[in-house]
């Protein structure tokens, strides 16, 4: 098992760096970036809700699923009030020039915080062993969700570094090491599922890593939709749900 993790967590470093590469290659405008940040927005809700919660309510209460999904989501939302915006992806329409010029003031609370975030993501990747891959459902969905949402997790983290004149050797290693703690969260993910005595607390984890993706999703899809298009920001947001539906029918 401990192979698979690491390939799929491998597999989500990957995607966050094309992201970050493709912006030597082609020019990202903001309507690219906030069809790609739809879409992975609808990713993350459809493996929450489609995936993760219907997989922990056959382990847990309805109550136990409620109040663990609630303090993911209470997480991710005091970490991005009140110290830093925890996902650049969905946040990418909040940074203003300013944001960017004065980056070096606030890397290191981003960094800290896309950590959080990334580490959550290898856990997300982990648990799925725990329960819903060795069960035969979902966990391709989820590993299909988060490596949507890290390609312009990427791209936007890689895009403020640009903007602030960082040379392109060093926005590639500061985007790798940065998503490196989702390999870690992978590994960390593993031992604790390897005591073997985890027992519910592999579900009740699972529904805290859904009220995360949650909240990412919401944050993604409000934050783009009142500041730009509606319609095109919830087709890109359904389709990014679409495909999550197809890869659990797929897979």
């Amino acid at each position: 098992m401990i192979y698979e993790i690491l390939l799929n967590t491998i597999l989500a470093i990957i995607s966050a760096m094309l992201g970050a590469s493709i912006l030597f290659v082609i020019k990202i405008n903001h309507n690219k970036l906030c069809a790609l940040i739809s879409i992975s927005a609808g990713a993350l809700l459809g493996a929450g809700l489609l995936v993760i919660i219907p997989e922990t309510l056959k382990h847990l209460s309805l109550f136990s699923v409620l109040i663990s999904t609630g303090t993911g989501y209470l997480l991710f939302w005091l970490i991005s009030k009140y110290y830093f915006h925890i996902c650049p992806a969905c946040s990418a329409s909040h940074f203003d020039s300013y944001t960017t010029q004065k980056f070096t003031d606030v890397v290191k609370m981003l960094f800290t915080a896309l950590a959080i975030h990334s580490f959550f993501d290898g856990l997300a990747i982990t648990t799925e062993h725990g329960h819903i891959h060795h069960a035969g459902e979902g966990g391709h969905a989820v590993l299909t969700a988060i490596m949507v949402h890290k390609f312009p997790e990427g791209l936007a983290l890689a895009s403020l570094m640009l903007g602030a004149n960082y040379p392109k050797i060093k926005v590639m290693l500061f985007v790798f090491l940065v998503e490196l703690t989702t390999l870690l969260g992978g590994i960390a993910g593993y031992f604790l599922l390897s005591t073997g005595n985890l027992g519910d607390w592999v579900s009740l984890i699972e529904a805290h890593i859904a009220g995360g993706f949650i909240f990412l999703a919401f944050h993604a899809l409000i934050g783009e939709t009142f500041k730009h298009h509606m319609g095109k920001v919830v087709v890109y947001f359904l389709l990014g749900v679409l495909v999550i539906s197809f890869t659990r029918f797929l897979f």
